[in-house]
């Protein structure tokens, strides 16, 4: 039996995501002891796929249904877990990590579609249940490569997730084609940019500590790498209690507004903190960082919902393509500067510079929210 509106496929799609999501992260320090280099630059490349596969989105929908991008983007993830798993070289690590990338931003740029068209009510409700998904399953990852990190070719067995979201997201229900509006119509929607803006600093910031969970606790602590696996299990534990505390909260009424400057303010205190303890206490630093993910995990559904609410269905499907290619820009660039700057992810300047850009994101959204209000206000009047 299949949820009503495709949603089935929508979760088995962005189960698969969870996996990829953790799979990189969460493999580094084990490929890094096997091949014998540094790979953290497989984060930024991980992300600038990600970019890539967002921006394919839109022509295929001209050619393909959303369901057959999706599709494709399991394919190419399912692919990229075997060539990482069996990598002898970092450049075949870099490629699959780019693979891995590209298949993400398919699904997650069609599926996000997708999740607008099958929503019945807010876009916020099923984007946050849809994210706490990807938690749970990034969670459990860590776990198998933990338990493989002796044969780190035994991993490919992740691979099954992906491909079993192949067969599975033949229930997708969307529409066949991008609808076609006006460029008057697109004209009206400036009120999205403070989001579009706000949206590439919650993704560089939770990329850099997605994607170097594996690795600061490795560095902070002097842990074996089958064991710092754990610590990415631990990020998506986390985001996950985040993700669905936030689900609950909105249940219960509280706004999507209030729950983002809440969390993005809790988050910079804890980063700071850790800024401040990683080289003297890292056990309380990476404490501090646990509560900042757990408080930051919402964040993402919160900041696309509150964009998306504010826009019909045709709207909504024009921009959210490029909404998540905002995000996506985000977690190549932030990664690669402090990779460039401090040279180290478990830097003190790490947290430093995710705290700062947290404090940008409720201002940028605030702000979205009186444009958007003010937009209303003048249609209204016409």
């Amino acid at each position: 039996m299949t949820v009503p509106g495709g949603r089935s496929g929508l979760f088995v799609s962005f189960a698969a995501l969870g996996v990829t999501a953790a799979f990189v992260p969460a493999v580094l320090p084990v490929a890094q002891r096997a091949i014998g280099e540094d790979l953290s630059s497989a984060v930024p490349v991980l992300f600038f796929g990600l970019l890539l596969g967002v921006l394919l989105v839109g022509p295929l929908r001209r050619m393909l249904r959303l369901r057959a991008t999706v599709m494709a983007g399991s394919a190419l993830q399912a692919v990229a877990i075997v060539a990482a798993s069996l990598s002898t070289s970092p450049a075949l690590f870099l490629a699959a990590a780019a693979v891995a990338g590209i298949g993400f931003g398919l699904v997650e740029a069609a599926g996000s579609i997708a999740a607008k068209h099958a929503a019945t009510g807010s876009a916020t409700g099923l984007l946050s249940a849809l994210t706490g998904t990807v938690a749970v399953c990034a969670a459990l990852t860590p776990l198998v490569v933990a338990m493989t990190s002796a044969a780190p070719s035994a991993a490919c067995s992740l691979a099954a997730v992906p491909a079993a979201a192949i067969i599975l997201v033949r229930d997708l229900e969307a529409p066949q084609a991008a609808p076609v509006i006006s460029t008057r119509a697109l004209g009206g929607l400036w009120f999205v940019l403070p989001y579009a803006l706000a949206l590439p600093l919650y993704v560089g910031v939770e990329t850099v500590l997605s994607g170097w969970s594996a690795t600061i606790p490795e560095r902070a602590l002097s842990l074996e790498p089958g064991v710092a696996a754990l610590g990415t299990s631990a990020f998506w534990t986390l985001m996950a209690l985040g993700r669905f505390g936030a689900a609950e909260l909105r249940r219960r009424g509280i706004g999507p507004q209030a729950i983002l400057t809440a969390g993005i303010t809790v988050a910079m205190i804890g980063l700071i903190c850790g800024g401040i303890l990683v080289r003297e206490q890292p056990v309380w630093a990476l404490a501090a960082t646990a509560v900042a993910i757990t408080a930051l995990a919402p964040s993402y559904g919160l900041i696309l919902g509150l964009a998306l609410d504010r826009l019909d269905a045709a709207r909504g499907h024009a921009v959210t393509g490029v909404l998540v290619a905002c995000g996506s820009l985000g977690g190549t660039l932030v990664p690669a500067a402090i990779l460039l700057i401090a040279r180290d992810p478990a830097s003190g300047f790490t947290f430093a510079a995710s705290a700062a850009l947290c404090a940008l994101i409720p201002v940028l959204t605030g702000w979205g929210g009186r444009r958007a209000l003010k937009h209303t206000r003048m249609s209204a009047a016409r």
